[in-house]
């Protein structure tokens, strides 16, 4: 029974949002995979963090005028050279995943990106100094197996290729890196703050390496790439309202249901059915993963 008539009310509403940002995230994979592999997965990380830029430009400028405080001189550039760094994994993480879903289906990409709580951890021990013991360690081990049974060939029938899965496995070890250096600045300074900044600076440094590999493209796919960042902010806004309302253990579960949008989305606009090997990977992908984080939050 809930502790007071209100528990389970606030319980489904913070799930309904968590379950909304799983399904931005998911959807967000579909513009790129919608637009082909004729643009370059830089171009795509451009403009993609440019029209999160400017997305959250007005909540970054709307602190800035309520007068909140900015770190202290030595703080910021601490935090500076944290947020060039998360935005390096961001980026990167971003246009692996990019080059992934034009190569391989979209639910096999989602389910091997969600090994990336096992690399979390992994890097939370290197440089956080916090611990794991066995039962991690098995719980990472389990995920890990399921996304080698996901990344087999017969998986995703003709649309294997050894490229794909390659870069989804890398989005996972970089997305795993971003997520440790937003643990390591989250309390800080405000959520505005750093998605502007890390949404800019992301924009500008792969602006700079990838306007060599610019290509021309259709306003079709350029308003499908753009709206890769509005969608990408707001599920990140969802996903604050969630955690704002229920812990991050509680919702633990919720989170993996981005194996079953993207699994959806793949049959319904790309014709991709799983098969029994992709099913059953993503059980154990899911199952390891929710083992380790619910492990990771006693």
């Amino acid at each position: 029974m809930p502790d007071h008539p209100g528990t389970a009310g606030r319980l489904l509403s913070a799930t309904l949002w968590a379950a909304a940002g799983s399904a931005l995230f998911a959807f967000m994979w579909v513009l790129p995979k919608l637009v082909g592999a004729d643009v370059p997965p830089v171009q795509v990380a451009c403009l993609r963090y440019a029209a999160g830029a400017i997305c959250i430009a007005p909540f970054f400028l709307l602190d800035v005028a309520r007068g909140e405080p900015a770190p202290s001189e030595n703080k910021g550039r601490e935090l500076f050279w944290l947020h060039v760094a998360r935005a390096t994994c961001g980026v990167t993480s971003l246009a692996l995943g990019a080059y992934a879903v034009t190569r391989i289906p979209l639910a096999n990409v989602q389910a091997i990106a969600m090994t990336n709580g096992v690399f979390t951890v992994l890097f939370a021990v290197l440089f956080l100094r916090e611990r794991a013991g066995w039962r991690e360690m098995t719980a990472g081990a389990v995920a890990l197996a399921g996304a080698v049974i996901v990344a087999g060939p017969g998986t995703a029938g003709a649309g294997w290729a050894l490229a794909g899965v390659l870069a989804a496995f890398a989005q996972a070890i970089t997305w795993g890196g971003e997520v440790v250096l937003l643990r390591a600045t989250a309390s800080r300074e405000s959520a505005s703050r750093i998605l502007f900044k890390v949404n800019l600076m992301a924009a500008t440094m792969v602006f700079v390496t990838g306007v060599w590999f610019w290509e021309q493209m259709s306003m079709a796919a350029f308003l499908l790439i753009v709206a890769m960042g509005p969608v990408a902010i707001i599920g990140q806004l969802c996903n604050i309202r969630a955690f704002r309302i229920a812990d991050a253990t509680t919702l633990v579960p919720v989170r993996y249901a981005g194996i079953v949008f993207a699994a959806v989305f793949g049959i319904l606009i790309f014709g991709e059915w799983p098969d029994a090997s992709a099913i059953l990977g993503a059980i154990l992908i899911v199952g390891g993963a929710m083992w380790l984080a619910l492990r990771s939050g006693k």
